[in-house]
């Protein structure tokens, strides 16, 4: 029978969350791209047929098997890291990085579309300008990860 400590529960939920706030990110970018290019369809007089809506299916069923498929591979390298923890002593930091890797590509695949899609391209160049602004920012960066520890 396999027991894990309290602390190894507590990282492996920490883990959980993780991931899943990866697949909700992704669902989150693909509703925004499908709101945007409903409305740009509204402005240019397009019908709304469902092929599109289909193919927005279509593209979260690729998106979430993909991201299933970097979630395995995540899981195989952290059931690694646990096995040389416990056996050798070695310590890496446990941490999703395919699928987190993964969800920022597909977000940004999305958020691009939803880019193109806005008649309103100004704006989208403010809050990215400010945005970059705020990440290089050295007193932002660290209030930021004094935050999430």
């Amino acid at each position: 029978m396999l027991i894990f400590s309290s602390s190894t529960l507590r990282t492996l939920s920490l883990l959980a969350l993780l991931v899943g706030i990866d697949y909700v990110c992704v669902l989150a970018a693909i509703l925004a791209d499908l709101r945007s290019g409903v409305l740009k369809a509204r402005r240019t007089d397009t019908p709304r047929t469902s092929r599109g809506l289909r193919r927005t299916v279509e593209k979260a069923a690729r998106y979430y098997v993909t991201l299933f498929a970097m979630s395995v591979i995540d899981a195989l390298a952290l059931a690694s890291a646990f096995y040389l923890r416990a056996v050798v002593g070695w310590e890496f930091p446990p941490f999703p990085l395919f699928t987190t890797l993964g969800a920022a590509g597909l977000c940004g695949i999305e958020l691009k579309s939803v880019y193109e899609n806005s008649r309103e391209k100004g704006d989208y160049d403010t809050v990215a300008r400010t945005l970059r602004r705020m990440l290089t920012d050295a007193d932002f960066r660290s209030r930021l990860l004094d935050m999430l520890r």
